[in-house]
């Protein structure tokens, strides 16, 4: 659960600072509220990997985003022409799937456990008071705010 006094910009514009080696200043942060403590703790394990392996300066997180209801980071190669080495690849796919998978088990817009559903069509991951609402919601025409708190 998040706080109750939670300010999104400000959590972010910590992340951006906390991990500026790796995280560039533009990028969206495409998820909601909820998911943004696993990418916390996630971008904190990308960062050590990179460091483990040398890769700082030449790694760079792409995307962060929801996708099919999970939570999707993207670490790339700053440079086409470089590639991971086995090791760090296997210490990101690692990493990947661990916050893949708690990330389906947390309510995308507020923290608290979660499950993976199908609204008429788009995955996201709820608990079960933003699941009811997701589904008041396209009972209602879709108009509005989905998760009107």
């Amino acid at each position: 659960m998040l706080p109750e006094n939670f300010d999104r910009e400000t959590y972010i514009a910590g992340l951006r600072e906390k991990h500026g080696r790796i995280l560039p200043q533009d990028i969206a942060f495409s998820v909601e509220n909820g998911w943004l403590p696993l990418i916390a703790e996630s971008l904190q394990e990308i960062e050590q990997a990179l460091d483990r392996h040398a890769w700082i300066g030449r790694a760079t997180i792409r995307q962060i985003k929801e996708k099919l209801g999970d939570l999707r980071i993207y670490v790339r190669p700053r440079r086409e022409s470089y590639h991971f080495s086995k090791a760090l690849g296997d210490d990101l796919a690692v990493i990947r799937d661990r916050y893949m998978s708690t990330s389906i088990k947390t309510c995308e817009i507020c923290g608290d456990a979660g499950e993976l559903g199908n609204f008429d069509g788009y995955c996201q991951t709820l608990c079960g008071k933003h699941a009811e609402q997701r589904r008041a919601w396209i009972a209602n025409g879709r108009k509005g705010d989905p998760f009107n708190d």
